[in-house]
């Protein structure tokens, strides 16, 4: 039960990290559309490393968070988020901790649904209908950045995800105490 509620507090710690981060780098670069999504990231590599539960709770909470602070329609984000995180968390079987290819092709791929999901719902709804210019000058810089910053903060999930979230539990009798 302990290890229950320090998993949420660390993994409720780093969303709020990574979201106070992604918006003090969007307030920085408002001339530059590219700005790392760092949420995206966390759902992702949670998603990756957890499974899908766990990348869709954590999808689910970080689109909440930009619905509340930067949305239109409450639950888009929220959607989108979710869904990358569970598809994250179906590569869950593949994690290996050498291996950081993956991790950044499903970083890569999940920025790509995320700005598709974006572009759907929000511009071609709107009749917003030049892909080539949204993919080339938003959507590939963005999806270039978040990956290459994914290459750098991958390995401090992996190495919090080995230390603090999946410690052994000892089987106990209660009055070996």
């Amino acid at each position: 039960m302990k290890h229950r509620i320090i998993k949420i507090l660390i993994t409720g710690g780093i969303i709020t990290l990574s979201f106070a981060l992604q918006s003090s780098f969007s307030l920085l670069n408002y001339r530059s559309v590219a700005t790392p999504n760092l949420l995206l990231i966390t759902t992702c590599i949670f998603g990756f490393m957890r499974g899908c539960n766990y990348g869709s709770v954590t999808g689910l909470f970080c689109g909440l968070l930009v619905d509340i602070f930067f949305g239109d329609v409450i639950g888009l984000y929220a959607l989108i988020y979710m869904y990358v995180g569970f598809f994250g968390g179906l590569f869950k079987k593949m994690f290996y901790s050498d291996h950081v290819f993956m991790p950044l092709l499903l970083v890569f791929s999940g920025d790509f649904a995320y700005n598709m999901g974006c572009y759907t719902f929000r511009l071609l709804l709107r009749n917003k209908l030049d892909f080539s210019y949204y993919f080339w000058n938003i959507f590939f810089p963005e999806m270039i950045i978040t990956t290459f910053v994914t290459l750098i903060v991958y390995k401090l999930f992996y190495l919090l995800n080995e230390k603090v979230l999946t410690q052994k539990q000892e089987n106990k009798l209660s009055f070996d105490r």
